[in-house]
């Protein structure tokens, strides 16, 4: 009896854990307005291999860069495993607006709900990192 017991609480504490966990699944498929949201007046063309470097330069490792469509480009990161967390996941949607701005929206899943060490919000070290980029003379449309 006492072992059925402690294999059920055993049970339902994994299921908890794992319905708690993010993963790149669920990032892709989450609103693609989600997120904090910054508009550039560059081009998607500039724009999109722009935020996948400042991605990077973020600190994070890109897992994936897709274009679900003709004017739009997702990306997902991730930041590993440490000492103090369990890691994070981001995604970055580069969109065409119908005004020509270009929306750059990142958003952030802890990879597990209870991680508190976690940074929580990746948008201010990859919009910090996007604005430099874009900044340079070589993005610049003069």
């Amino acid at each position: 009896m006492v072992g059925h017991v402690t294999r059920t609480c055993a049970f339902a504490a994994a299921v908890a854990i794992t319905a708690a966990c993010a993963s790149t699944a669920g990032l892709r498929s989450a609103p693609l307005d989600a997120g904090e949201t910054k508009f550039y007046a560059a081009p998607l063309a500039v724009v999109g291999p722009a935020a996948r470097q400042a991605v990077l330069a973020a600190g994070l490792n890109v897992d994936t860069v897709s274009t679900p469509d003709s004017l739009t480009w997702m990306i997902i990161a991730k930041k590993g495993m440490s000492l103090f967390s369990y890691g994070e996941l981001v995604r970055v949607v580069v969109a065409q607006t119908p005004d020509r701005a270009v929306a750059v929206r990142v958003y952030t899943k802890r990879r597990l709900a209870t991680n508190v060490t976690a940074k929580g919000d990746w948008s201010g070290p990859i919009f910090q990192q996007l604005d430099l980029i874009l900044a340079e003379p070589s993005h610049r449309e003069d």
